[in-house]
């Protein structure tokens, strides 16, 4: 069984993660606030592998860590075009990128 306290560490991560997300309007904190939310998924996988896989996780967080991979490549991609067209990176003018 997965002791509680693992469980209870994923969720208060997440929770933290989630938080963060709902409450920035700037685009790297809420990217950030989503690793942070991955990480809280990656932390429950392991605990759950460990005590039902017999700690054979290894593809498991191949294809966790690619995810937070691409997903810091696109941050520095967006962050590098928002410099170049001199803009804030404020989610609500985001509009103006379609023209």
């Amino acid at each position: 069984m997965i002791p509680i306290l693992v469980i209870l560490l994923a969720m208060l991560v997440f929770a933290i993660g989630a938080a963060g997300v709902v409450s920035s309007k700037h685009f790297v904190m809420i990217i950030l606030s989503m690793e942070v939310m991955l990480v809280a998924a990656t932390l429950l996988a392991v605990g759950f592998f460990y005590y039902y896989a017999n700690g054979q996780i290894v593809l498991l967080l191949f294809a966790i860590w690619a995810i937070a991979a691409v997903e810091v490549i696109a941050l520095i991609a967006f962050y590098q075009y928002m410099l170049k067209e001199e803009s804030t990176m404020d989610i609500t003018n985001l509009s103006g990128l379609r023209d």
